[in-house]
């Protein structure tokens, strides 16, 4: 076969950019400001943050190198890029010395530095258009590595705390941006039912709810303290690949169209899963009926104790929640059909009726409500940790479209 003769089109491209971004907290972070109050009945003024006459924006350069190829006369088409983003000059707040008298201990400074690089694929093909029957489908996927390179030194991350959850998640450099930060456990102590946890030396210790003096013991026994303190570096939050999986399918007057989308490579810590296996009063799931309860008995649930918010997770982060965040989902199905008519000189050229669902299908491992919900929102610190979310609707929705 002639490959030559079957390209309808070939394109090389590439491109660079560089904008800024003044990507201040708030609306008046680069200023010393003071704020006003009461002293009794007295107003008073009093510096409420420290300004950075130097700050400046931050600044994003992008360079991108593609491919376009067409195949059939356009039948297929085939879109390929590399993309490579460096984000400098970050505004990020660096700490301060409680001695210098600066409020909130901190202040603004272009100080970090990450990039974003990864590779993008899209497929759009009309593979059958024949008889009537037409199928056209898009499939597009891309990759992403992020990396932060520089914060305020190598030794000062940004941690950043969840309502509910204390410290959830670590920005640091030779890391992603937004990583789980928590406790290590080893299981659950066949022995006497206790979580077991990993400090950072690889030590093992053990819990025991209302253990008084001997609450907190290194496996023979030996009293110790609280491994609360040891949270250590879990796992990526940031999706590495995602895209999406759109067909058309036509056949006369009638329509389906179903449009996938798939993310994956991340964690996500599951807070809700902590909370149902919280021993205080309030609603457990199911899995406390698989606590320990013999010795010997082989459970990832440790002994259920009343008012024990610590073996599962809720007083502090702990990797026994942590869960794949890979998922698929069929986000819109739609099926419609086009009414033949002859109603033109009523003004009216079409009618169609359909019937479409949103977020009809769910394919995951995780086992929280969303994978896709983040109880911290859009925040690009704390990414990644869901607790007590709420996941996305699913709707139906019938219609008629008229067209005049």
């Amino acid at each position: 076969m002639d490959l030559g003769n079957k390209i309808s089109n070939l394109r090389l491209k590439a491109s660079w950019g560089k904008v800024g971004n003044g990507n201040v907290p708030n609306a008046y972070g680069s200023y010393s400001t003071f704020g006003s109050g009461l002293y009794g009945a007295a107003p008073t003024l009093a510096f409420n943050q420290a300004g950075n006459k130097d700050l400046k924006w931050e600044t994003s350069e992008q360079t991108n190198y593609g491919i376009d190829i067409s195949f059939l006369n356009d039948r297929i088409t085939v879109e390929a890029n590399y993309y490579n983003k460096d984000i400098n000059n970050l505004i990020l707040n660096v700490p301060q010395a409680p001695s210098k008298g600066i409020p909130g201990n901190s202040i603004l400074a272009n100080v970090g530095s990450m990039y974003n690089r990864g590779y993008e694929l899209a497929v759009t093909a009309t593979p059958i258009d024949r008889g009537g029957f037409m199928w056209t489908t898009n499939l597009n996927f891309a990759t992403n590595e992020n990396m932060v390179t520089s914060l305020v030194d190598a030794n000062t991350p940004i941690l950043t705390a969840t309502s509910g959850l204390e410290v959830t998640s670590i920005t640091k450099v030779g890391y992603s941006a937004a990583q789980i930060y928590g406790v290590k456990t080893g299981g659950v102590n066949p022995n006497n039912g206790r979580r077991i946890y990993i400090r950072k030396d690889g030590v093992k210790v053990q819990y025991q709810h209302l253990g008084g003096a001997n609450a907190w013991t290194f496996l023979d026994g030996t009293p110790t303290v609280s491994p609360s303190s040891e949270q250590q570096i879990l796992g990526n939050t940031l999706p590495t690949f995602y895209g999406g999986f759109n067909n058309t399918f036509k056949y006369k007057g009638f329509d389906l169209g179903v449009n996938f989308t798939f993310s994956g490579g991340n964690l996500i810590y599951n807070g809700s899963q902590a909370g149902l296996r919280d021993q205080r009063v309030w609603n457990n799931s199911v899995d406390v009926l698989n606590s320990w309860t013999k010795v010997g008995q082989i459970t990832d649930i440790p002994r259920a104790v009343y008012g024990d918010n610590v073996s599962n997770g809720s007083s502090f982060l702990i990797d026994a929640n942590i869960q794949k965040g890979d998922f698929l989902r069929l986000q819109t199905a739609t099926l419609g059909y086009k009414i033949p008519t002859d109603l033109t000189k009523l003004g009216i050229n079409s009618i169609r009726v359909y019937a479409q669902a949103n977020n009809a299908f769910l394919w995951t491992a995780y086992a929280g409500v969303d994978p896709e919900i983040s109880t911290n929102g859009d925040s690009n610190l704390a990414s990644g940790i869901e607790r007590n979310s709420i996941p996305q609707a699913r709707s139906f929705t019938i219609g008629l479209n008229i067209g005049l």
